[in-house]
């Protein structure tokens, strides 16, 4: 699937330039740097983001909220919030990404989840978050 490398949505495969931006689409999105003084997390692959619409919500959320959260597709591309390195991680299969925040980041990311998705959060859920 391609990628726009400026706005980071992934595509379908026919789409060769961005609705958004019109930048041309790439087949994959290089992972970000590592910074020295990121913290190591515990990361844990919490729901399934069915929609980039989805994800860009979320995310914006977690992180006005201070919460750690990435996304992750199939194909191994990392969205980020929060500091992250590089991760072997791979996502159930599937359409859409994983939504993954630090163990200790879980019930408070779910809270606001569910805030967001409501009664859909329940479908999206990979794990029993308590909530």
């Amino acid at each position: 699937m391609p990628f726009c490398p400026k706005c980071k949505y992934e595509y379908r495969p026919e789409i060769s330039e961005c609705p958004d931006c019109g930048e041309k689409l790439v087949a994959s999105l290089p992972l970000e740097p590592e910074a020295n003084d990121d913290p190591q997390y515990d990361w844990t692959p919490i729901a399934r983001i069915t929609s980039p619409q989805y994800g860009s919500m979320i995310l914006e959320v977690l992180r006005n909220k201070e919460i750690p959260a990435i996304l992750s597709d199939s194909s191994g591309h990392f969205s980020k919030i929060g500091a992250v390195g590089v991760s072997s991680f791979q996502p159930v299969a599937g359409v859409g990404t994983t939504l993954m925040v630090p163990k200790e980041f879980i019930e408070e990311a779910a809270g606001e989840a569910e805030a967001i998705f409501g009664t859909d959060w329940e479908h999206m859920k990979l794990v029993d978050t308590g909530r």
